[in-house]
């Protein structure tokens, strides 16, 4: 990764209150340390991923399956709720 935009990847995990890892083993670096970032500054972590991940036990939620039906499952019950708000 170039290195401004490394660093305003740390910066913006360092910042944010939710970090969602989808379909990553977690081992390429520098992008693997961001969830630790997040974490270390109080952010929930959760991991979506078809096999388990050594961040696993510090993450918030972990699910593990396919990342693409997952994804569709959520966004499909986050318009639900949407709907359901109006």
């Amino acid at each position: 990764m170039p290195e401004r935009e490394t660093q305003e990847s740390y910066q913006r995990s360092s910042a944010c209150d939710l970090f969602i890892v989808i379909g990553s083993s977690l081992v390429v670096q520098p992008a693997a340390s961001m969830p630790l970032v997040a974490k270390r500054n109080g952010a929930k972590l959760v991991i979506i991923n078809r096999d388990p991940t050594s961040f696993d036990d510090m993450a918030d939620m972990t699910i593990h399956g396919q990342a693409g039906p997952i994804m569709a499952r959520i966004l499909e019950n986050v318009k639900k709720e949407l709907g359901a708000q109006e």
